[in-house]
């Protein structure tokens, strides 16, 4: 038997690859509150789109994006023959924004200008340093010239086409770093002390090879990309001249086969090919840092070492010891408090947790944490929980307060978050309901960073950044309501924390280096405690440890402490004054037109297709393909159909999506089953298929449980048959589903774990086939549990559960074969896996399935094939054992079982897509229907 490759998945496995390397997964903007509208306003060479109330800032974003796009024109020579699509959102409680050329060219700007915490925060004004660096990514992808430019005539705006996109991530990324970085004025990346700082230890620790910077997404350091990428294009134009690197970038867009000649392009341009050139540039960073290594290596003082973790960790002070958050990709985080006892630290476990971006602790009043949650609207924001006595309270409601501090008297904290891009700084009582004071808003790009509260309660003294200038402490009356600067110098100052002895301490890079301060507000008087080869941050003060700081190296932050540090040097923050002043990133304003509401069809419509085309001894197939979506993307679809010329068939897909809550599909595909033993006759059957889900009708629980409805329509026929056909009667089925689910899911996922990492899944499916006349009658009800456990040594253990039951005259339930991707299906779902026996071995109205399967990290490549879109990245493996049964009322239940292994490789194809490929061995135990199956799959976890 045979099934047709259709249409859809023919044009699906060309073209998603080449869309996931666009550097985007593109995602609708979060659903409209009560009240909101979209509205869309318009310059010469941009679009944006925003919610009501954010005129003045949609204004702005245009002023800017004309700017750049004058300034980055004689760069790349030429412009998007479109208008580039802004769409300005604040849903999300982090600094970021993407862009992709497809199907046109669009940028998504988060307004969530960053803390002083990344080196994000090395800008002169967040939406000038945004729009420069996703803008530089439309302008380098757009480019396309000769034969590219010519096909994208024909076929359109087809991620194949755009020959940038295909390129490494790291000459993307890093060229966007390149160019929206000012040496002169002092602002983006590569001036960035904390970027410099990254690659410096690098160097120092050991460098990585093209192949891993390639294919780097999951090792230190996590912008990878953007380091190397960065400093990479620093060196082509040190050594060879921007005119190289423009050359290399036209050459490029020549090259209609993508990935395999970008060596070339960068022989003609700089005389070498990359591999070449990477060695150089292995040589040029030794030169640059070894010198500064080898003396900072000499003069270093530091603490004593406690644990590395790959990731930073959120501490507070506590009378039961430092509280960490201990975070460490691979096992579920969990609160912990450390102390030292005999001399070695002493970690005692208090609660897990998730999504913790704060801490603070009150002797009396428990741990105020804020934490980010994800919900089903597409929202990420940040609210305040309590703990204490064993429990959490959640204090604030979709509140997006980012960072908690206790007030002296443990009846009200001192919260922040960012609104519409403008700093706040809030009052509200540390119990649900209570009252809810603003103490000050910023003006726009007036930055909160972190900040402490005073001993007395009086004051909160914070890091700020005021408009064109860096970062500084500054100290907040909360009488008066008003700023006094404590500092005013180029270093960025950052997390302060009040010292017993009235000082305040904080980490600073006054010598290029980030180190441990402390700092008396009234004389001015700094000591340095800290003399760090790579950079010391997030200082703490804990009684019975004294200074604890988290040191960077390229394998993480190592936890260290100095019980009682001493004072390096010695200065006055009057001798390190100096200010940016950095100029306006709006001068003039551009010429735009008046907002007007959004209409998703002005940029609908699509912009490209494809041909489809298949011939056989079975069929000849020719068709075409399509897709759109609109600027917010929340409308999304593919369409695709074709006629198959030997047998007079028509196929065809249909996609649409409406944001995260509606999805309809139709489809048209058929089977060719040999007939007789003459090899050219067949029996060809079709099956049609519709579906329509609404998820997301009632969400509670944070979101993780939802109430979901669906119909299903599916239709299997003949189509033609020989007359001498030898194959059993087919009979012509048809059934219509209306279904509700009700579906808990509160797992996560970890950095070094394969699949989930913990928690439950757990669904509840009721399916009716009374509200269509169809040929089947009845109800179906079916459930189903996912249980995953963290174990120790980066292994899961998983147990299921499935359960079905139907009516005597509905649609018979199907087990068998290792298709375990298919018990995820919602709505409609009508078989269950049995790896060791086949497809279909036992049908049924009843049945009931267990599974235990134990999952292992084995392995990380993370390595690349030289400069070729081909590599490894993670390898697992499992041993599972597969259980169940299907039957009738009336009949026997026969228990089967299946064992087996199974070996997951990640393939990383394209540079960006990660394909994870499972070779599987499966015996079933029954010794009448069991077998030996092998099989290779694309591994689906659900």
């Amino acid at each position: 038997m045979k099934k047709t490759l259709t249409p859809l998945a023919l044009v699906g496995a060309l073209v998603a690859p080449m869309v996931v390397v666009s550097n985007v997964a593109a995602e609708p903007v979060a659903w409209d509150k009560q009240d909101q509208t979209w509205l869309t306003q318009e310059s010469e060479h941009f679009s944006v789109s925003f919610r009501n109330g954010h005129e003045q800032d949609a204004s702005r974003v245009l002023d800017i994006a004309e700017r750049i796009h004058t300034e980055l024109l004689p760069f790349f020579k030429t412009a998007p023959s479109l208008k580039t699509q802004l769409v300005l959102v604040d849903d999300v409680d982090m600094s970021n924004g993407w862009a992709t050329p497809v199907p046109y060219p669009q940028i998504r700007l988060y307004m969530s200008p960053p803390s002083e915490a990344s080196s994000l925060s090395s800008n002169d004004e967040w939406m000038h340093t945004l729009l420069r660096h996703e803008y530089t990514h439309i302008m380098q992808m757009e480019l396309g010239n000769g034969a590219v430019k010519g096909i994208r005539h024909v076929l359109g705006r087809h991620a194949f086409l755009f020959p940038h996109a295909l390129t490494p991530t790291l000459l993307l990324e890093g060229l966007a770093v390149y160019l929206e970085t000012n040496k002169a004025l002092g602002y983006g990346r590569l001036q960035s002390n904390l970027f410099d700082m990254q690659m410096r230890m690098e160097v120092a620790e050991g460098k990585k090879s093209l192949k891993q910077v390639v294919s780097s997404a999951r090792e230190l350091p996590f912008n990878t990309h953007y380091l190397y990428g960065a400093y990479f294009y620093e060196y082509l134009a040190t050594t060879y001249g921007e005119k190289a690197i423009e050359e290399y970038m036209q050459d490029y867009s020549r090259k209609v086969i993508p990935y395999f000649l970008i060596s070339g392009s960068a022989k003609r341009a700089f005389g070498k090919d990359f591999m070449t050139l990477w060695q150089d540039f292995e040589s040029y960073l030794d030169k640059k840092y070894s010198a500064q290594i080898a003396s900072l290596e000499t003069s270093a003082v530091t603490g004593q070492d406690i644990q590395t973790n790959v990731f930073q960790q959120i501490t507070a002070p506590s009378e039961l010891g430092l509280l960490v958050n201990r975070s460490n990709g691979e096992d579920r985080p969990e609160l912990s408090t450390l102390k030292r006892q005999r001399g070695d630290a002493q970690w005692t476990p208090v609660v897990h947790t998730k999504g913790i971006s704060a801490l603070d602790t009150h002797p009396q009043a428990g741990i105020a944490a804020s934490r980010a949650i994800s919900y089903a609207d597409g929202r990420l924001t940040n609210d305040i929980f309590i703990y204490q006595a064993g429990s959490w309270t959640r204090v604030t409601n979709h509140s997006r307060f980012q960072t908690v501090r206790w007030m002296p008297n443990g009846q009200q904290l001192v919260t922040s978050r960012k609104v519409g891009g403008l700093s706040e700084l809030w009052l509200i009582d540390a119990k649900p309901d209570g009252q809810q004071e603003k103490l000050w808003q910023g003006e726009k790009e007036f930055v909160l960073g972190d900040y402490t509260v005073t001993a007395d309660g009086t004051a909160v003294i914070a890091s700020l950044k005021r408009p064109q200038q860096g970062w500084n402490l500054e100290r907040f009356d909360l009488t008066t309501r008003t700023w006094h600067a404590l500092t005013d110098t180029k270093a960025i100052e950052r997390t302060p924390v009040m010292l017993p002895d009235g000082r305040v301490m904080f980490s600073a890079d006054y010598d290029g280096v980030y180190n441990i301060y402390a700092m008396d507000v009234e004389t001015g008087e700094v000591e340095q405690w800290t003399r760090e080869v790579g950079g010391a941050f997030a200082p703490q003060w804990q009684p019975g440890l004294g200074l604890v700081y988290q040191a960077y190296g390229s394998n993480g932050y190592t936890l260290r402490e100095i019980i009682q540090p001493s004072a390096i040097k010695t200065f006055t923050i009057a001798s390190q004054q100096g200010r940016y002043d950095y100029p306006p990133a709006v001068v003039d304003s551009v010429e735009k037109s008046q907002p007007k509401p959004y209409s998703a069809l002005s940029t609908l419509y699509p912009r490209s297709w494809l041909p489809v085309l298949s011939i056989d001894d079975q069929q000849s197939l020719v068709g075409a393909t399509t897709s759109g979506t609109d600027a917010l993307n929340r409308h999304s679809y593919l369409v695709s159909a074709s006629w198959d010329f030997s047998n007079s068939l028509a196929n065809y897909n249909l996609l649409y999506q409406y944001d995260t809550r509606w999805l309809l599909s139709a489809s048209r595909s058929y089977e060719f089953e040999k007939a007789n033993k003459e090899k050219d006759q067949y029996r060809i059957t079709s099956e049609d298929n519709i579906a329509v889900q609404r998820a997301n009708i009632v969400n509670a629980f944070e979101d993780q449980l939802s109430l979901n409805a669906g119909v299903t329509w599916n239709h299997e026929a003949v189509e033609s048959e020989p007359t001498n056909s030898t194959l059993k009667p087919f009979n012509s089925t048809n059934e219509a589903l209306v279904g509700l689910g009700l579906v808990f899911d509160n797992r996560e996922g970890y950095l070094n774990v394969p699949g989930t990492g913990w928690g439950h899944y757990a669904d509840l499916i009721v399916e009716t086939n009374e509200a269509f006349k169809t040929d089947y009658q009845g109800q179906k009800y079916q459930a189903q549990w996912l249980g995953t456990w963290d174990l120790p040594s980066r292994m899961t253990l998983t147990a299921r559960l499935g359960a079905g039951y139907a009516d005597s005259g509905a649609k018979a339930f199907r087990l068998g074969g290792n298709k375990t991707a298919e018990e995820a299906v919602r709505f409609g779902r009508d078989t269950q896996a049995l790896r060791g026996y086949d497809d279909n071995v036992q049908r049924g109205h009843r049945y009931f399935t267990q599974r235990l399967e134990l999952e292992s990290w084995l392995g990380r490549v993370e390595k690349n094939w030289d400069l070729y879109p081909v590599g490894l990245g993670d390898i697992s493996g499992s041993v599972f054992v597969d259980s169940g049964a299907m039957w009738d009322s009336g009949q026997e239940r026969q228990q089967l079982t299946g064992a087996g292994l199974q070996l997951t490789v990640e393939a990383k194809l394209g540079y960006n897509l990660t394909l994870p490929v499972s070779f599987g061995y499966a015996r079933g135990l029954d010794k009448d229907l069991g077998q030996d199956k092998f099989y290779v799959q694309l591994k689906g976890n659900f």
